[in-house]
């Protein structure tokens, strides 16, 4: 009788902490810091004209961010091909002149800067440059140039975008915008459905050999030049891999 009443007593000591533990437990989960969601960038301000100036490096060359003076960034300038240190143009579309609204773009070094964005006569779906200074490669008014035109749109909301679009689970410096795929409608007998970036297909007229369709030597890869002014068509060709 004393054995057994000892080896009860042991169990219990041990089951005891049990609760404990598991309380001690879900407070330490609780008090350890979580993941937070990623923050947005701040974005460079626009500076004043007497604070430029006070700024050796504004509109001067760069290489980096690194070799501009704070807050300016080193952006690549679409336009001038060529690199500059500069900051924000504009912070809301009052500040940019008629056919300009005011868009988010991102430097090479990750920074964010907002800039004057023509609105041309790119239609959703069409592929865009998001500085350009040409109508037949910039955006009709309305839509965001994350490489292709599109409404901005929620990724859980299927709806959010029309037939033939989806919505990425990440976008650009605007938040993500609504991206053609043509996988599941199909395309007319004159075009293929052609595979780019993020997802992306769109239905196209092939100049070249359609290397998607009949694989290239392993040697080579498959290269798909689109051109934002010439919606619709691709020229598709093997090249050697580097």
């Amino acid at each position: 009788m004393m054995k057994w009443r000892a080896a009860a007593a042991l169990v219990g000591t041990l089951l005891l902490p049990v609760p404990l533990v598991a309380v001690f437990a879900s407070h330490w989960r609780a008090s350890v810091p979580q993941p937070v969601p990623h923050l947005a960038k701040a974005v460079v301000p626009m500076l004043s004209l007497d604070q430029r100036r006070e700024r050796p490096t504004w509109r001067k060359s760069c290489h980096r961010s690194t070799d501009c003076d704070p807050p300016l960034a080193c952006l690549f300038d679409t336009n001038v091909a060529g690199l500059y240190c500069t900051d924000s143009e504009c912070t809301t579309d009052s500040q940019c002149r008629e056919g300009f609204v005011c868009r988010t773009v991102e430097t090479l070094g990750g920074e964010l800067l907002k800039r004057c964005a023509l609105e041309g006569n790119r239609r959703e779906g069409e592929g865009c440059s998001p500085q350009s200074k040409k109508y037949a490669s910039a955006c009709a008014p309305g839509l965001l140039c994350n490489e292709w035109c599109g409404r901005s749109c929620q990724p859980d909301e299927p709806e959010s975008c029309p037939e033939g679009f989806f919505c990425p689970r990440e976008g650009g410096p605007e938040g993500p915008s609504c991206l053609p795929t043509c996988e599941a409608r199909g395309c007319p007998p004159d075009q293929a459905c052609i595979r780019f970036d993020q997802g992306v297909s769109v239905c196209s007229v092939v100049h070249g050999t359609n290397c998607q369709q009949s694989p290239c030597p392993e040697t080579q890869r498959c290269e798909v030049i689109a051109r934002p002014a010439k919606p619709g068509a691709v020229r598709m060709r093997c090249v050697a891999r580097p």
